[in-house]
Formats: structure tokens, sequence, C-alpha cells
């Protein structure tokens, strides 16, 4: 049974860029997101801890908006001179609408396959930015993972199906990337889950696994 640490552990990705937002009439930076909270940082005091306050920013053009419950908050840089201060904040996730909800697993799934065509690209030695292309091919063998009563499962196939009860690759996907996908997974609620089986079936298709493709700055 995992606890709360480390399920915020495995959900949580450190943003490539901080994303801009608000609070109420506060201007902030958004820095990591996971599905149960987000790290920010700010100029002003938010509030006292426990507090609530609504946290709206934008990503690809969907607009996500979190009610969220301060639960922590400290003092990075005080004033000195004409340098100003800043805050960085740790809020938890009370209420997200189901389109808010969305659009942050997206996010979440866009930055953790990021990262994996970053490992990907360093292990054959080359830029990161030479390997995030979209590639053709299938694999005719796999293996399917099936988290059961709180175990992993596995077993070879030819069967490329996604159970529901995990996910199934391509054989010769590295360790690396099934560890991630099976504690993402373990962490996971039913909507990033799905994202997860997504992300598993791009590797069935794709000769260099999970996944690579390119992306617009």
């Amino acid at each position: 049974m995992r606890s709360s640490n480390e399920r915020r552990r495995v959900q949580r990705v450190r943003l490539i860029q901080p994303l801009r937002g608000t609070t109420g009439e506060q201007k902030i930076f958004v820095l990591d997101v996971s599905l149960l909270g987000l790290r920010i940082a700010h100029q002003e005091p938010l509030g006292n801890l426990r507090d609530e306050c609504l946290v709206v920013f934008e990503w690809q053009g969907g607009r996500i908006e979190l009610r969220c419950r301060i639960v922590r908050s400290e003092l990075q840089r005080p004033v000195s001179g004409p340098a100003r201060t800043v805050y960085h904040s740790g809020l938890e996730i009370v209420f997200a609408p189901p389109l808010s909800r969305e659009h942050l697993a997206a996010l979440i799934h866009d930055h953790v396959a990021r990262a994996i065509d970053e490992q990907k690209a360093n292990a054959r030695g080359v830029p990161a930015a030479a390997a995030q292309h979209t590639q053709t091919g299938a694999a005719n063998c796999f293996v399917r993972h099936d988290y059961i009563r709180g175990q992993w499962q596995t077993m070879q196939t030819n069967d490329p199906t996604q159970p529901m009860s995990g996910f199934t690759i391509a054989s010769d996907e590295t360790a690396d990337n099934i560890t991630m996908l099976r504690d993402a997974f373990v962490a996971a609620d039913p909507s990033l889950r799905h994202v997860i089986r997504k992300m598993a079936d791009l590797s069935i298709s794709n000769p260099a696994g999970i996944p690579a493709r390119r992306y617009a700055p």
C-alpha cells in the first residue's frame, strides 16, 4: 500500500516552463503539477494554512481551474535591495471540474512522455530533439501487465489489446519505462490510467517505444 507521500512523488511532474496563472487577483507561476496538488511561486502571501483558493491557468489552449487548499508556504527569497519577495506554496487540489481534470491529466501525460523521449535519446547518444519524431512499424510480440490485488502479473501474448487492469506493451520495452508505467498506473485515478494505456498502445506501433514524436516549442 502506497503512502500519500509516495503517490505525490509518482504523479508529480516539474514543468519544463512554469505556467502563468492567477489566484484571486494575484499572479502566480505553476512550477510542479500532479493530480493531487500543485507547487506555485508568488510574491504575496496567499493566506493561512488550510485556507482555500481558486487557481486558474492555461495549457495548450485549455483552461484549468482548480479549487485548492494551502498546505505549506515558504519564503524563498527575502526582500533585499531591489529584489522582490518570492514564496513557494504547496496546494492540495480540493475540487477540479471534469474538463479541468482532463486538461491536467493531458499536461502530466505530455511531460512524462517528453521525459521518456529524453531518456531514450540519451541512451542512444543523440540529442533529444533528434529523437522526437513519429516512427511507424509494429511489434508482433507483446507483454501484458495486469495489476491484480496489489500485485503485478505479466504474460507474453500476441494480442495487443489494452486491459483495464493494466497495459500491454512491446516485449522489448525497457525496464525503466516499464517501471515508470507501473508506478504511474498504481498511483493514478481512472482518467490518468486511460492516458497510460494510450501511451502503452503507442509503444506497440512504434519501434522506438513510448512514444517518440516531434514537439512544437
